[in-house]
């Protein structure tokens, strides 16, 4: 229990350092790899694998009680618990495009968008690796109320935090959709996964409600902190502020606002379905498409994205409702995961 909380202590740190890294290229602009968001990204990192690679030594080690969460055996040595095996390679790869980050900084400068090099694009994966694994960490406890509120923090945290690999990768593969905005799809199915897998991890109304909760206290948060923290650095380091910059919080707009209203409906949905009996067949998707929706009717009303509006409505609720029986999948696997303890496997 200990692993997952540093676990989600790091990835908060990574996250922080994330947000503040997006708000700075938007209000200042060049930064280098040396700057402070950089720096407190890759502590976060740093905090994740040393982690990872703590508790994979200690398991090793162990003996009764200590080794009965589902692991497996690498090089027929070390016996690696899942979530910290999968979290340890995320924070490897993570650290490996730090490296190449640096290099391609120091090729092509400094004032480059994220999500637009190879190196950012391998960093957004393997932090979503690192995300995952955080989640499933979690989701292998769940027996006491704090870590079920530790699991409804995760999804909060991941799902804010997904929205770098997800919209990456949906700009890669729905950009040929006419009319339709490929990052509101992937933001769509973001929201859908976190919001199915807590349904599936959880079966009760009140989990989805309290991961709402989570993000608005994430999302709250670091609207606060990352305004304030880029013009204070500016100031540190003479670097001016830009003209245009209106030192709005960025975070408000990078994940709908609105997500905590869909977790509630999805609470209301999940109490209903519980009543009468309704197959979980039916809700997940349902959760996903109201997730997909929501994140299409956000940034259309805005105008944030340029879109046709009905096309990429009935995109994200389509592509929503298959993340959700996706999540609901996923779920019923770590729930399996975490009802028993399975012999180590080799590798």
């Amino acid at each position: 229990m200990t692993g997952a909380w540093f676990l989600m202590f790091g990835y908060a740190t990574l996250l922080v350092g994330m947000v503040w890294d997006g708000q700075w290229h938007g209000d200042v602009g060049p930064d280098s790899f040396w700057t402070a968001p950089h720096l407190l990204l890759y502590a976060g990192t740093g905090i994740i694998g040393l982690t990872c690679l703590s508790v994979v030594l200690l398991s090793t080690w162990a003996r009764g009680p200590a080794t009965e969460t589902p692991s497996v055996t690498v090089f027929r040595t070390f016996r690696a618990p899942w979530p910290f095996l999968v979290g340890g390679l995320g924070a490897s790869g993570n650290l490996l495009y730090a490296g190449s980050d640096l290099w391609w900084h120091d090729l092509y400068g400094f004032d480059i968008a994220a999500g637009t090099t190879p190196s950012h694009f391998g960093l957004g994966l393997s932090i979503q690796v690192e995300i995952f694994a955080m989640v499933m960490a979690f989701a292998v406890l769940r027996r006491t109320r704090s870590e079920r509120w530790g699991l409804a923090l995760a999804i909060g945290l991941a799902t804010l935090g997904s929205t770098s690999a997800f919209g990456m990768l949906s700009e890669l593969i729905f950009d040929w959709l006419p009319g339709v905005a490929p990052r509101v799809l992937g933001l769509g199915a973001t929201g859908a996964l976190m919001l199915s897998l807590i349904v599936g991890l959880t079966r009760r109304w009140h989990w989805p409600a309290a991961a709402g909760l989570t993000f608005v206290l994430v999302q709250g948060g670091l609207a606060l902190f990352t305004p304030a923290a880029t013009r204070w650095y500016a100031e540190t380091i003479d670097q001016p502020v830009r003209d245009y910059a209106s030192g709005l919080p960025q975070v408000l707009v990078g994940f709908p606002v609105t997500f905590p209203l869909i977790a509630l409906l999805v609470a209301g949905v999940v109490a209903w379905a519980v009543r009468r009996g309704v197959s979980p067949l039916w809700i997940a998707p349902a959760v996903g498409a109201l997730a997909g929706v929501n994140a299409a009717l956000f940034y259309g009303v805005l105008g944030l994205m340029e879109m046709n509006l009905p096309a990429t409505l009935l995109a994200a609720a389509a592509l929503g409702a298959a993340m959700g029986s996706l999540g609901w999948q996923c779920a019923a696997m770590l729930r399996r995961f975490g009802l028993r303890a399975p012999a180590a496997v080799p590798a």
